[in-house]
């Protein structure tokens, strides 16, 4: 029996030709999209305190987090309360959000999509991390934000919201966690930090501590609506991971460095510089006047201090100025970030936002050279503090499917 032969423009292929009747081809009926399919809910996940910040750091006890459908994020909501205050309260420049010494999440099998950072490292996350389809995501336009300072009787009063950050994009749900299994739980860890970190005059008597975590998420959808039209029941990207890795790389005052970056062998979305002093401070005069991005060798980026503080700026529209302590509309002191792989112009020109395009994300290999060039530190630098989300995506065909490619 000679082999059928391959369809042309004047003979249909036998499988495509079965399924015409009356001239007109049977296409399997679409689908309803996930995120219109499911429904964002949110849950409470668990409450830690009072609790009274000491004098040495606090380990809590780790949270499970219960199934409920696909994460998009955990919010915690810190309140630390004061009262028979009558000293003259000073937060440290890091405070409120430095009330967090470690923050961690931590998936079922053991894998990290948070890693160890303190709480100030995920207030740059939060505001800079383009997580929204807006740029700056910034905990403190929380209205309910509130940092008492002075000798009132409440002072060392605190209350802020902040974010663990999952998902990137809610337009397709990307980044979304799975979390359908009772019996595998992602878990929390958060520690407190000292009293004399938070503060540089401490209130009176030391504030308790209460924070109450919830989870926002996607409820999964039915296989079909009450009409009986088909719907997806998971994201596109459904097995898809952000992660966060934190690194600090050595660092010499008063020299010009080429430094490689640990975290590559996913596609990365962005990083975030925090110089600080011997101290601790967060610096800003000792960032080098130029910077450079280098990838396999070939320089990308070529910053200069000002060119990179008038984009950020433009970019996330922080026109207030460069602060040492958070501060509304305002960029901060020592806080620098990469945004090349998420300002691709989707939402504007200079605008940096998680709905991205994202063909200008990087993608890396195990051996993919990322070095930056710093020319030249200044004398007080100490430390470096480099945060790298990136993405861990099993079907690209998928992560790229919003774009049409």
């Amino acid at each position: 029996m000679p082999l059928p032969s391959a369809p042309t423009l004047t003979a249909q292929n036998p499988t495509t030709q079965a399924t015409v009747q009356s001239g007109t081809a049977q296409q399997a009926p679409a689908q309803i999209p996930f995120t219109r399919a499911a429904r964002k809910k949110s849950r409470l996940i668990g409450q830690y305190g009072p609790t009274t910040l000491a004098t040495t750091a606090n380990n809590l006890p780790p949270i499970s987090i219960p199934a409920n459908g696909y994460m998009r994020s955990l919010t915690l909501d810190i309140t630390g309360t004061t009262s028979g205050n009558s000293a003259a309260v000073a937060f440290a420049n890091d405070a409120p959000f430095n009330i967090l010494s470690g923050v961690a999440f931590f998936a079922a099998n053991g894998d990290t999509i948070l890693s160890q950072m303190d709480g100030f490292a995920l207030y740059a996350l939060n505001k800079y991390g383009a997580f929204s389809t807006t740029g700056a995501n910034d905990p403190l336009r929380d209205p309910t934000f509130s940092k008492t300072t002075g000798s009132g009787s409440t002072g060392g009063s605190f209350h802020f919201q902040i974010d663990i950050p999952l998902e990137f994009d809610a337009r397709d749900g990307a980044g979304a966690l799975t979390n359908m299994a009772a019996n595998q739980s992602f878990l929390l860890n958060l520690a407190l930090n000292t009293i004399a970190n938070v503060y540089t005059t401490a209130p009176t008597s030391a504030p308790t501590v209460s924070i109450t975590i919830t989870a926002k998420y996607w409820s999964a959808p039915t296989p079909a609506n009450l009409q009986g039209i088909p719907q997806q029941q998971a994201p596109n990207n459904a097995n898809l991971t952000s992660i966060v890795q934190v690194a600090t790389p050595n660092v010499t005052p008063s020299t010009q460095q080429d430094i490689q970056l640990p975290n590559v062998g996913n596609t990365i979305r962005s990083l975030i510089f925090i110089a600080r002093t011997s101290s601790g401070a967060r610096t800003e005069v000792d960032w080098p006047g130029v910077f450079g991005l280098e990838v396999n060798n070939d320089t990308w980026e070529y910053l200069t201090k000002n060119n990179w503080r008038y984009q950020m700026a433009k970019q996330y529209d922080l026109f207030g100025g460069i602060t040492a302590a958070p501060t509304l509309n305002s960029l901060d002191n020592g806080v620098y970030v990469y945004t090349g792989f998420i300002s691709d112009g989707a939402s504007g020109d200079d605008v940096v936002a998680g709905s991205s395009n994202r063909d200008l994300m990087l993608v890396t290999g195990s051996g993919t050279g990322l070095n930056i060039n710093a020319n030249t530190w200044g004398s007080g630098i100490a430390s470096l503090q480099v945060l790298t989300n990136s993405l861990r995506i099993p079907d690209v065909a998928s992560f790229y499917a919003p774009m049409g490619i």
